[in-house]
């Protein structure tokens, strides 16, 4: 992508932001190039919101969003989205649960009608909640049970933070918990966190922002506030546990290591510094662990950095695995943790940062290029810092990014008193 296209693509749109009667934040963001709309209700709820007795919740309530209302029967909802042409999905987070759909823009009302009903009259009986426990467990079992290195989330969330703590546990949370919800338990949650007041929504692409707006009032606005006090969990440096190393046993041919570090939430400028730091360690074959590791050293098959960003607390996660059997989890987190300590002694070269803000607002630009990604980064600045224009500022934090704000950042984060490792091995025979 060139400069001017990505200049382009990260130009402040136009858009309105309204606040509707019952706290419902409404941003239209008009964009006719195509001839479809994209529809995104974010809520301000994720696992970190459940109860410790009471995991996986926030996912599997992802799932019951999709069985019905108190109008629609089972399926309709996929059913009339799929007739007008449209498509439909939704994630969870830590931290929140995000729907979206794309239709024709000549049915941006029926697409508004629908995710109004189902947040004013949700509605599952007994035969769909059992259902999706069937189908949430069967997730887990093959995305964390039966995947290779599968169980490094919840090991990390068991590793990484204190038991109890809202980072304590996996966005999948427990079998036995999902399995043994209720409708009394699903009923309850969804009365306390789906609520308008504790949502987004964002209308993005061909929408004439009066007709939008006025639509949203129509179908959104008669949707009371929720009774109960919106409650906010508040915990996060505290909760951090580190100088702790767990040793995983898996069906897996070849020995891993994850070295976790941890920093500030998401509210802090450090995210930018941090996404720069991934990318000059593991952005393509030329970034400084795969040179080490892959290339020079010839120890590892994969190596990657990634940045787990959470709104009370943050994480590095830096990974590498095995080139054969005979390497070992050790000899991995010692080479990651060279290069690391090379950052942090002798700093980046402006090469590197100049790739790295590059690639960055690449993918920041390709980001904006569609309908959901405009969305989705108005949506998430809108439910976290009531600023729906903070979407178009990231690709000015990133190049405002030093190669001296590199350094400090990884002499501050990346210590081994700052860290937890997990050790993949593969299971005793």
């Amino acid at each position: 992508m060139t400069t001017s296209a990505i200049k382009n693509a990260m130009r402040a749109l136009p858009f309105s932001q309204h606040t509707l009667a019952n706290g419902l934040r409404v941003v239209i963001v008009p964009r006719r190039s195509a001839s479809i709309v994209n529809i995104t209700v974010a809520y301000r709820v994720g696992s970190k919101d459940e109860h410790p007795d009471h995991t996986g919740f926030a996912h599997l309530f992802e799932h019951l969003m999709f069985e019905g209302s108190d109008n629609l029967a089972n399926g309709l909802f996929d059913r009339y989205c799929t007739a007008a042409g449209g498509n439909n999905n939704a994630f969870t987070t830590h931290d929140s649960t995000v729907y979206y759909m794309v239709l024709p823009s000549h049915q941006l009302e029926l697409g508004l009608w629908l995710e109004a009903d189902r947040m004013a009259a949700f509605g599952v009986d007994q035969a769909a909640l059992q259902t999706q426990q069937n189908v949430v467990i069967e997730e887990i079992s093959q995305n964390v049970e039966n995947q290779p290195y599968g169980s490094f989330s919840r090991a990390l969330s068991q590793t990484a933070f204190r038991a109890g703590s809202p980072y304590g546990w996996d966005v999948y949370g427990s079998v036995e918990h999902v399995r043994n919800s209720t409708l009394d338990d699903v009923n309850a949650f969804f009365r306390r966190h789906y609520r308008p007041d504790n949502a987004c929504l964002v209308i993005s692409g061909n929408v004439d922002p009066e007709q939008g707006l006025e639509l949203a009032r129509k179908y959104f606005e008669a949707i009371p506030r929720g009774e109960q006090a919106l409650r906010r969990v508040s915990e996060g440096a505290q909760d951090r546990r580190t100088s702790i190393e767990t040793r995983v046993e898996d069906n897996i041919p070849l020995e891993g290591i994850f070295r976790v570090y941890h920093f500030d939430g998401f509210s802090s400028d450090d995210i930018y510094t941090a996404n720069i730091l991934t990318s000059i360690l593991s952005d393509g074959q030329s970034s400084r662990l795969y040179s080490a590791l892959v290339y020079e050293q010839k120890i590892a098959s994969e190596v990657g950095v990634y940045v787990d960003d959470r709104e009370l607390s943050s994480l590095l996660v830096n990974y590498a695995i095995a080139a054969e059997p005979e390497i070992t989890a050790a000899e991995l987190d010692a080479a990651l943790s060279t290069v690391l300590n090379e950052v942090a002694q002798n700093g980046v070269e402006e090469r590197e940062m100049h790739k790295a803000q590059n690639r960055t607002a690449t993918r920041l630009a390709r980001t904006m290029q569609r309908n959901f990604g405009v969305a989705n980064e108005i949506a998430f600045n809108t439910l976290y810092f009531d600023d729906p224009a903070r979407a178009f500022a990231m690709a000015e934090k990133y190049a405002a990014v030093t190669a001296d704000d590199v350094q400090a950042f990884a002499r501050k984060v990346c210590r081994r008193d700052n860290s937890v490792g997990i050790t993949f091995v593969p299971k005793s025979s």
